[in-house]
């Protein structure tokens, strides 16, 4: 039963870390329409930041020291895109969109807000610890004594 665990997560290790690699160049492709004010593209990286968030979370894959501050990090992202996701821009549709139309409204107000955030240092420095997370995951590995004491048949 041991060597199953152990196979089963050493197989399911490389799986999630590709997926994790493809989310956070998911995120990475969505910054430039973000910038440019594209709605479509604050959604779109929001989605890849909750889904890096929630890969993340699997304490059985990463060690837990290792991606609670990029949690923290994907956490605050994600709150400073939030509300441009979720604001309308208000625009006459006949012409195209361009964030510098919109100051003054709510969806100017998150334009300028997510903005800010992907200007910071902050934003880089989450973006540089990404990517050498995914260079390089902490993968987890199981405990031999915890699994040993937790299936030994004593009959």
């Amino acid at each position: 039963m041991l060597k199953a665990l152990e196979k089963t997560h050493q197989q399911a290790a490389p799986a999630v870390s590709s997926f994790l690699c493809d989310q956070v160049a998911a995120l990475l492709s969505c910054d430039p329409g973000v910038r440019a004010g594209e709605r479509n593209a604050s959604g779109g990286m929001t989605a890849a930041a909750g889904r890096v968030w929630s890969v993340l979370g699997d304490r059985r894959l990463f060690d837990r020291t290792a991606v609670d501050g990029l949690r923290a990090e994907l956490a605050w992202l994600f709150e400073a895109l939030g509300p441009l996701s979720h604001s309308a821009p208000v625009h006459d549709p006949t012409r195209p969109l361009h964030p510098a139309t919109a100051r003054g409204s709510e969806y100017g107000a998150a334009y300028d807000r997510a903005l800010a955030a992907l200007e910071s240092d902050r934003y880089f420095r989450l973006v540089a610890e990404l990517q050498q997370f995914c260079s390089a995951p902490p993968v987890r590995q199981p405990r031999r004594s915890h699994l040993y004491g937790r299936h030994l048949y004593r009959g």
